[in-house]
């Protein structure tokens, strides 16, 4: 950073102290922001760069939870599970403003004709029945991937099999 002008030879200057005096406040100025934020971090983040706390915290929040009804509320960064009973569906609300991804783990008992969950969002919602576009759901394990933002909701029904 430009701290003093000379023109050839310190001590002979080429424009007013005026542009001198700007030049040392803002160098100051600098130094004081450097100052502040190393101060800052060596406070606020976690020294040499150590995250393990962060880590551990993260790994002791639940995220995968049973579903007790028929309806779920998604929450980014969530797992739900649930066995449907035979002719149960699911209702699945997506809250707008999620701007994550969530998963929903089902079982289904038996064949069905009809699509065993139903989607709850305001907003544009664009559902994928997979490759085969499934003429019938057969009985066994589905995972139902949510990822939302922008407003608009994207769900890809997987089948993994009994």
């Amino acid at each position: 950073m430009i701290t003093q002008l000379y023109t050839f030879t310190p001590s002979s200057f080429v424009v007013a102290d005026e542009w001198n005096a700007n030049f040392r406040t803002n160098y100051n100025a600098n130094i004081a922001h450097y100052e502040a934020i190393q101060d800052a971090y060596n406070t606020l983040a976690f020294q040499g760069s150590d995250l393990s706390d962060v880590y551990a915290a993260v790994r002791s929040q639940p995220n995968s939870f049973f579903i007790s009804g028929t309806t779920v509320t998604v929450a980014p960064e969530c797992e739900y599970y649930k066995i449907l009973g035979s002719g149960e569906d699911l209702v699945i609300n997506i809250p707008t403003g999620l701007n994550a991804e969530a998963r929903v783990l089902i079982q289904i008992q038996e064949n069905r004709s009809l699509l065993p969950f139903s989607i709850n969002y305001v907003g544009t919602s664009i559902i994928n029945y997979g490759f085969y576009n499934y003429n019938y759901f057969r009985a066994g394990n589905y995972y139902i991937m949510i990822y939302e933002t922008n407003g608009v909701a994207q769900v890809k029904l997987i089948w993994t099999g009994v």
